[in-house]
């Protein structure tokens, strides 16, 4: 690989080895990079203009390079189980309705260069239709929503001052590399065991309910036997 560098750097009048080591290292960092993000120019078109050698490094340590030039990203993925990120039940719940409001999006034409804008609070409305469970508190969704903007999936925007919690989102194209069909479906499946358990929860606490207040009825009568006793 060095050997390879060493060539197209000798063949290049305006990039030194250093820029094509910055790059590869700010992909790995970013996961995607995106030609119309100033922090990401420069090596995205660093990368784009040598896809074959990038392409080749990255398949040397594991890893899928991306490059979709229509949409003007591109980005790297693991490969095989390294794929399946380890993620909280949350994110990955996340993870599926902000794929699903992209899907959305894209069937009503509502996709603009690849991207659906959307809302934290219609996040949050399609998390608890499909999920039945407790959304994140506003903290917790502040740390979700910089994971996924960290990995180049979203992009926030700037908050109306009169609604200043509800954040626009720019749900990026990458979100179908990142949730792909068999892992909607095990995200799927995921929704429906939680809905089950909350289902089968509630149902127990009703039992015990319904128990402690048999308890409580018969109480008395147990104390009148041992007095007449």
């Amino acid at each position: 690989m060095l050997g390879d560098l060493q060539k197209i750097v000798s063949r290049t009048e305006h990039h030194q080895a250093e820029d094509f080591i910055h790059a590869a290292n700010l992909l790995l960092v970013s996961q995607f990079l995106y030609a119309d993000r100033p922090i990401h120019r420069d090596s995205y078109f660093l990368i784009a203009a040598n896809i074959d050698y990038y392409r080749n490094l990255f398949a040397a340590i594991g890893w899928t390079l991306v490059y979709q030039p229509d949409e003007a990203y591109l980005g790297v993925l693991p490969q095989g189980e390294e794929r399946v990120l380890k993620l909280k039940l949350d994110e990955s719940l996340l993870l599926l309705c902000l794929r699903q409001t992209y899907e959305q999006k894209l069937e009503n034409f509502e996709v603009e260069n690849g991207k659906a804008i959307t809302t934290t609070d219609a996040l949050l409305r399609l998390y608890s239709n499909l999920t039945a469970k407790e959304i994140p508190n506003e903290t917790r969704l502040k740390e979700i929503i910089s994971l996924f903007s960290r990995h180049g999936v979203i992009e926030r925007g700037k908050a109306d001052e009169t609604d200043p919690k509800n954040l626009p989102l720019r749900i990026n194209p990458t979100i179908r590399h990142v949730v792909v069909e068999d892992y909607i479906g095990q995200l799927e499946a995921l929704c429906d065991i939680e809905s089950s358990r909350s289902s089968a929860q509630s149902a127990d606490d009703a039992d015990d309910e319904d128990g402690v207040s048999q308890e409580k009825t018969q109480a008395p009568d147990g104390e009148n036997t041992n007095e007449t006793a």
